[in-house]
C-alpha cells in the first residue's frame, strides 16, 4: 500500500521551496541587472566607435550637437524646407499626419547629434539604453513625459553630451558647436556623454570655466538644473504642464538608470562606469581636474 504525504510534509516542503525562491529571486534580478550594465557600457562603446570615425572625417573636430535650420520651427511655411531627416522620412513612408504627431513642431526644423553620427553608426537600436524608462530613438512613439511641441526633441532619450563641452550658442545656425581635441587638456578625463535622458546635460553646482570666453551663460535660464536630466531623470518632464522632478525624486531617478552607476564617454572615446554621484559631484568636488571641465582651468560657481 502506497503512503500519502501528510499535510504537515506538504507544508514542510512549500516552506522549503518558498525559503529557496526568496534566497534565489534576489540573486536572478541583481544577475539581470548586472547585464544590462554590462550591455549598457557595451552600447556606449559602440557609440564610441562610431565618434572615434566621425573624428577621424572632420579634422578631430567633435560634431555639434544641434543644428537649427532656416526659417525657425516652422521651417519657413514650407515643410519640404524641414531640415530633421527623420521628418521627412515618416512624412515620406507613413504620411503627413503621422509625421506631425510623431515629431513636434519645434523638432521638425532641427538635425540632432544622433542623426550626424548615424552614418558612422547605422543602428538606432545603440541609442537606447536597457534600463531607460521608454526609451526611443529618431522618434518617440510613446511620449510619456513630453510637451507636444518637443515630442522628439534630442532625436534619442538615453545620452547627453556635455554642455561645456557643446556651449549653446542661440541664435546661430551652428548650436553647440564641438571642441577640436586639441583645445581639450586631458582626453581621458573628459566627459563627452554619459546616461540621461535629455541629450545635453550638466553636472549639478555649476559655474562658469575659466577656460572658456565665449558667450554661453551656464548660469542662465534652467542650465543650473541641466543635472536633473541624467540618468532617468528629466528636468522639462511633462503632464499637461511643466512637471519639474524636485531634487530628491530626481536623485533617485538618477541612482535607478544602473543602480547608481552612470557610464561615461570620455574624449579619447574610451568609456568607463561611474557612481552617480561622483559624476553629479565632480566639477565641484574636483575643480580644475573635473570631469567635465575640457580646459582644466577652473570655475567660477554660480551666485
Amino acid at each position: 500500500m502506497k503512503r500519502a504525504f501528510t499535510l504537515i510534509e506538504l507544508l514542510v516542503v512549500i516552506a522549503i521551496i518558498a525559503i529557496l525562491a526568496a534566497i534565489l529571486f534576489p540573486v536572478f534580478a541583481q544577475a539581470k541587472l548586472a547585464a544590462k550594465k554590462t550591455n549598457g557600457l557595451t552600447q556606449i562603446k559602440q557609440i564610441n566607435t562610431g565618434i572615434q570615425i566621425y573624428l577621424g572625417d572632420f579634422d578631430d573636430t567633435f560634431f555639434p550637437y544641434r543644428l537649427n535650420g532656416v526659417g525657425g520651427s516652422s521651417c519657413g511655411g514650407n515643410l519640404d524646407t524641414c531640415i530633421n531627416p527623420t521628418y521627412q522620412e515618416l512624412r515620406a513612408s507613413q504620411g503627413q499626419a503621422f509625421a506631425d504627431q510623431m515629431i513636434g513642431a519645434n523638432t521638425r526644423n532641427v538635425i540632432f547629434f544622433i542623426h550626424l553620427l548615424h552614418p558612422y553608426i547605422k543602428n538606432g537600436g545603440i541609442w537606447q539604453a536597457p534600463t531607460q524608462r521608454s526609451p526611443w530613438s529618431f522618434y518617440d512613439p510613446l511620449n510619456p513625459d513630453t510637451e507636444p511641441i518637443f515630442r522628439s526633441y534630442g532625436g534619442q532619450n538615453s545620452y547627453g553630451v556635455n554642455n561645456y563641452m557643446f556651449t549653446s550658442q542661440a541664435g546661430g545656425s551652428s548650436i553647440g558647436g564641438g571642441l577640436q581635441s586639441s583645445v581639450i587638456v586631458e582626453l581621458s578625463n573628459t566627459l563627452v556623454m554619459v546616461d540621461a535622458t535629455y541629450y545635453n546635460v550638466l553636472p549639478r553646482y555649476v559655474g562658469t570655466l575659466t577656460g572658456y570666453t565665449g558667450p554661453f551663460n551656464v548660469c542662465s535660464s534652467s542650465y543650473p538644473r541641466y543635472w536633473k536630466n541624467l540618468g532617468n531623470s528629466y528636468v522639462f518632464r511633462w503632464n499637461g504642464a511643466l512637471n519639474e522632478p524636485s531634487d530628491s525624486e530626481a536623485l533617485k531617478l538618477i541612482q535607478e538608470r544602473y543602480n547608481g552607476i552612470l557610464n561615461v564617454s570620455r574624449g579619447d572615446t574610451s568609456s568607463k562606469p561611474y557612481n552617480y554621484l561622483q559624476v553629479l559631484h565632480d566639477l565641484r568636488d574636483k575643480g580644475a581636474q573635473s570631469m567635465w571641465d575640457p580646459y582644466k582651468q577652473g570655475h567660477v560657481p554660480c551666485p
